[in-house]
């Protein structure tokens, strides 16, 4: 009778035991995988922080000046042209390439870095194909006018092209006529007989373009009048008077805010030579000596004397004066004339066509955009 009560082994200890195995490996394996999940939402973020590092970088260099986009990579031989870091908000670190590859086009390659040193980093590289938004200008002659001309003097109209000195120019093309205009019978000269005072093939060319406004106010895609005065680095008001354009440096670079500082075509320093500065009068503008380069664009009436020298294309609404020793145009002159006032050429003045001239100010003071396909691609 006492045996019922005897001790029996049981089994409680064992599911016990197991329990405990059970629920350890149950919180092992939230861990794990909360740990995985954690590290995954980390990295997912700091790979979308190395796009977004690596997508301001990109875009930041296409902002001309302010330590971002150089002028003179326009103007420069093929190759590597620059390297420029930013950081970002939140702490990435970019890097920039710049690539010349061909003429008006460039790599750009940018490499976006986030997180700390000491832990988890993500790297983004991504690339882009850019080009030069070049203004596209009709030069019919070396002077194209809408209205009446008068050439007498010393004056010299030559459409023949012309090299520039220490420029780096190509080859000299066949040039142009030394003067194109809608009405040649509104072409006057003083002590020119023959034309001995125009050349070019042919020396005055009657062409209806040029009574065209649009030759004096578009300048290809996206780029009118508005556009590239919009674009201007330098800007004066309405009778504004520039007494000796030269180029001017402070310490170690170009002082680009002098506003007698049009560049240096003569190439007197280095450091001024690649400024093509994007210059607009806003109504009548007067120059007196010294020389400048770059897309010079004039509301008014443009008077020059003093021997003063330009090179690149001049476009002046108004009327093109010159008195005294004159001024020397080195590239291209369009006077639309829009009052239909007398263009004059008096006394020393030379207009000279020049290709390089031309296209070396016209790239010089371009700007960067993407292509407009495929521009950009993942590089990793």
């Amino acid at each position: 009778m006492h045996a019922r009560f005897r001790t029996r082994p049981g089994f409680a200890l064992a599911i016990a035991l197991a329990a405990i195995v059970i629920i350890g490996a149950i919180i092992t394996g939230m861990f794990f995988a909360s740990t995985q999940e954690y590290r995954m939402s980390r990295n997912t973020a700091l790979q979308a922080r190395a796009l977004t590092t690596s997508e301001f970088g990109m875009n930041s260099i296409l902002t001309v000046g302010a330590g971002n986009w150089n002028p003179a990579w326009n103007t420069a031989a093929n190759g590597l042209v620059g390297t420029i870091g930013y950081t970002s908000n939140d702490g990435g670190i970019d890097t920039v390439r710049v690539t010349k590859t061909a003429d008006a086009m460039f790599l750009l390659t940018s490499t976006g870095r986030v997180g700390p040193a000491s832990g988890a980093q993500s790297r983004h590289r991504i690339g882009a194909i850019v080009t030069l938004a070049i203004p596209q200008l009709k030069m019919l002659g070396a002077l194209t006018t809408q209205g009446q001309v008068k050439v007498g003097g010393s004056s010299f109209l030559d459409g023949n092209d012309q090299a520039i000195a220490n420029w780096d120019c190509p080859p000299v093309s066949t040039g142009v006529p030394g003067l194109a205009m809608p009405d040649t019978t509104k072409l006057t000269t003083s002590g020119c007989g023959g034309l001995s005072c125009i050349a070019g093939s042919p020396k005055v060319v009657q062409d209806s373009l040029a009574a065209d406004s649009s030759t004096y106010f578009s300048f290809g895609p996206g780029l009118d009048w508005a556009t590239l005065t919009g674009m201007a680095n330098k800007t004066y008001s309405s009778g504004a008077t520039i007494n000796g354009l030269a180029p001017s440096v402070s310490g170690t670079a170009c002082n680009t805010s002098d506003p007698s500082n049009w560049g240096d075509p003569l190439h007197t320093t280095t450091l001024c030579q690649s400024y093509f500065p994007i210059i607009h009068a806003m109504g009548d503008l007067k120059i007196t000596g010294g020389e400048g380069q770059g897309i010079l664009l004039v509301d008014g009436d443009l008077s020059v004397q003093g021997g003063a020298e330009f090179f690149g294309p001049v476009i002046v609404k108004g009327s093109l004066k010159t008195a005294a020793t004159g001024g020397h145009f080195n590239g291209g002159v369009m006077a639309a004339n829009v009052d239909l006032e007398q263009s004059t050429l008096l006394g020393n003045a030379v207009v000279n066509f020049s290709s390089c001239a031309l296209t070396k100010a016209l790239a010089g003071a371009a700007t960067p955009v993407f292509v407009a396909r495929r521009s950009w691609t993942e590089l990793y």
